[in-house]
C-alpha cells in the first residue's frame, strides 16, 4: 500500500517492524506526525476520534501487508533466524497458557458446581493457536 518490506526489517525485541533505511524512518514519521496534527487540530471530538481511528487503522493494515511480504525481500538466513524466533515465541506462549491454567487449578479450590477451576477464556486462547496452526499448515501445503 503505502510503505516497502524492503524499508523494514524484523523486530528484535516485541513483534512487528523496525526502520531498515530511512524511508522506513520517513514513513514512521509520517504517521506519527499526522496523529499529532490529528490530535491537536482544532475539531470536534468525535471527528478527532474518527480520524484518529482511521490513521491509526490504516497505519494497521498497512504494516500487516508489509509485515506479510517481508519474506520476499529478506535474504534465506533472515527468513531462517525470523521462523525459528516466530517458533519459539509460539511455543512459550502455550507453555505460559498451560502453566496459567495449574496456576489457576492450584490456586482455587474446586466447589461442587465449578465445572472447571481456571479461566475458561485460557482454553479458548489454547484453540485459537491451534485452529491458527491447523489453517497455516493446509494454507502451506496446498501452496507447495
Amino acid at each position: 500500500m503505502l510503505g516497502r518490506p524492503e524499508w523494514f526489517t524484523y523486530r528484535t525485541a516485541g513483534w512487528g517492524l523496525a526502520p531498515r533505511t530511512w524511508q522506513g524512518w520517513v514513513y514512521i514519521l509520517c504517521f506519527i506526525a499526522a496523529w499529532v496534527l490529528i490530535s491537536l487540530a482544532p475539531l470536534r471530538e468525535d471527528v478527532r476520534n474518527a480520524l484518529s481511528f482511521t490513521i491509526v487503522g490504516l497505519l494497521v493494515i498497512d504494516v500487516i501487508s508489509i509485515w506479510a511480504a517481508m519474506g520476499r525481500h529478506h535474504d534465506e538466513r533472515e527468513r531462517l533466524h525470523q521462523l525459528i524466533i516466530e517458533r519459539n515465541c509460539s511455543v512459550a506462549a502455550v507453555f505460559a497458557v498451560v502453566a496459567a491454567m495449574v496456576y489457576q487449578t492450584w490456586r482455587s479450590a474446586p466447589t461442587a458446581g465449578d465445572s472447571i477451576p481456571f479461566d475458561p477464556m485460557l482454553i479458548g486462547i489454547l484453540g485459537v493457536m491451534a485452529v491458527t496452526k491447523l489453517v497455516s499448515s493446509i494454507w502451506l501445503r496446498t501452496r507447495m
